[in-house]
């Protein structure tokens, strides 16, 4: 029984293979930095993965975020020019000439036919058209959150008038575009942060793996019906 245990190993050490595998891209970011990576990438996605020697993924990462800055600055625009539309809009359909750029009482302009009583007389008059009334029901001074003054007054004119409620609806849909071009910006915004993130985190994937410096030993035994052995791969 001694006899064939040796026999066995004899056999299988003639057999056996040595196989010494080298992968350069293992340890080709060796000697990169990898807080340099990182902060490139944060900067400017892309721009660390170029930094270790991976210009696909750099490319992938800097386009998207090309796109992303794009329509950030057109959503932008765009919003701030409709809340600049809606302003002139109601100058110029309801008096409100010096109006601030401010959506909240832009808004409020949107929900009230006038500020201290319409110019016509309504046959059927609403309890929320006169934003003064709505304040005095509330409690409040009628300049309690916005000065009575030029500026701050509107009239957009009878109710009875179909004219004058289809300019109403027409300035709340200029403020409604504004709404959500303002959304667009943001999501796109968020977007940007979240690309950034992303790059980081791949950033340090990849030079995880491609600046190891490590040795290792695998040993795998062999058997067929003509030989048998063992190979044994040595990566470093």
């Amino acid at each position: 029984m001694h006899f064939s245990v040796i026999i066995l190993i004899f056999a299988i050490c003639s057999y056996a293979q040595t196989v010494i595998s080298v992968d350069e891209n293992i340890s080709r970011n060796k000697d990169k930095n990898l807080v340099l990576a990182m902060a490139a990438s944060a900067v400017l996605p892309g721009a660390g993965h170029f930094y270790l020697d991976n210009n696909s993924r750099a490319a992938a990462f800097f386009w998207v975020d090309a796109a992303l800055w794009v329509t950030t600055g057109i959503t932008w625009v765009y919003s701030d020019n409709q809340l600049e539309n809606a302003r002139g809009y109601a100058a110029r359909y309801a008096g409100a000439e010096g109006a601030p750029k401010n959506l909240t009482f832009l808004t409020i302009i949107g929900d009230y036919r006038s500020r201290g009583g319409s110019l016509y007389q309504n046959s059927n008059p609403d309890n929320k058209e006169d934003y003064n009334q709505a304040m005095i029901r509330r409690g409040l001074e009628i300049d309690a959150e916005y000065p009575y003054k030029k500026g701050y007054i509107w009239d957009w004119g009878s109710s009875d008038n179909p004219e004058t409620t289809a300019r109403m609806e027409e300035y709340n849909e200029i403020l409604k575009r504004h709404r959500i071009a303002k959304i667009a910006f943001q999501v796109s915004l968020g977007a940007m942060a979240l690309n950034r993130v992303l790059a980081v985190l791949d950033a340090m994937r990849i030079y995880r793996q491609t600046s190891a410096n490590f040795s290792q030993l695998n040993i795998t035994p062999f058997a067929t019906p003509q030989h048998s052995g063992i190979f044994v791969s040595y990566e470093f």
